[in-house]
């Protein structure tokens, strides 16, 4: 018996627009344990992904590591080393190495990846994505102009609305960083419209709106930072709920207060 990943697929999008955080990730597990004990390893691959990609966000890492060492042998099994499936997997591990501050490995993962895509056809999107996460390798390693280039290269060749809204955000944070807040706010106005404009409550979503509340805050506008801190704390709430990213927006949303109050 197969699992049903359409349906999967389906239930899952209800879930991150009308559920919690928790709720979520109750109803990953539920679904990462069927795929097992059907013996599915492609949904295997597929549901644990989802599963480990969501854990990343809320900052649970040593359980995200776990489940990718789990589907990475089933897709070199699978698919092998040079094929689109083991190159979007080396991705999303790399998406974790940064949450992890793991930044000399995230960028280890994604030269190869890079280098398994030169070797096949039709990988603009994957391409994309290597460049946006290694530029924030990179600037996590305060490596700007190799960061600004790799995520100007990513919106050369994205054509989805959706992963320009996420190279947007990852440029606008570079360039505050090189403190063009100007620029830097223009880009992260574009990402926010998009997502309000088709109602998309993600966590993309509060990423945006933290970006534009750390623009305000370095231009010591803190009554307008306060304002969007506090939506992207609504935002994360809703979709992912408590974790080390919720930790630092809520840390960055105090300090904040303390610099209006001061001013």
């Amino acid at each position: 018996m197969k699992y049903d990943l359409s349906n999967f697929y389906k239930d899952l999008k209800l879930k991150f627009n009308k559920s919690n955080g928790k709720e979520v990730i109750l109803f990953l597990m539920e679904e990462f344990s069927k795929t097992i004990s059907l013996k599915d390893e492609r949904a295997i691959i597929a549901v644990g992904n989802e599963l480990a990609s969501f854990l990343r966000v809320k900052g649970q890492t040593d359980f995200a590591y776990k489940i990718y060492k789990v589907i990475q042998k089933l897709v070199l099994d699978s698919y092998g080393f040079i094929s689109k499936d083991y190159a979007s997997l080396l991705i999303n591990i790399s998406n974790c190495d940064i949450v992890a501050k793991n930044y000399d490995m995230a960028i280890k993962n994604l030269n190869e990846t890079e280098n398994i895509l030169k070797q096949l056809e039709d990988t603009k999107y994957l391409m994309a994505s290597v460049y946006n996460n290694r530029s924030q390798a990179y600037r996590a390693k305060n490596m700007l102009d190799l960061a600004q280039e790799d995520i100007e290269n990513a919106l050369k060749i994205i054509e989805n609305e959706e992963k320009i809204a996420v190279s947007k955000i990852n440029l606008a944070e570079i360039l505050i960083l090189k403190k063009k807040f100007g620029k830097a706010l223009v880009n992260a106005n574009e990402a926010i419209f998009y997502y309000e404009k088709n109602k998309l409550r993600i966590p993309h979503l509060a990423n945006a709106y933290a970006t534009a509340a750390n623009i305000y805050y370095n231009n010591k506008e803190y009554y307008t930072s306060i304002y969007y801190y506090e939506k992207a704390l609504e935002v994360f709430d809703e979709t992912v709920g408590k974790g080390s990213v919720r930790d630092i927006l809520v840390k960055n949303l105090n300090q904040a207060k303390k610099q209006r109050d001061m001013s």
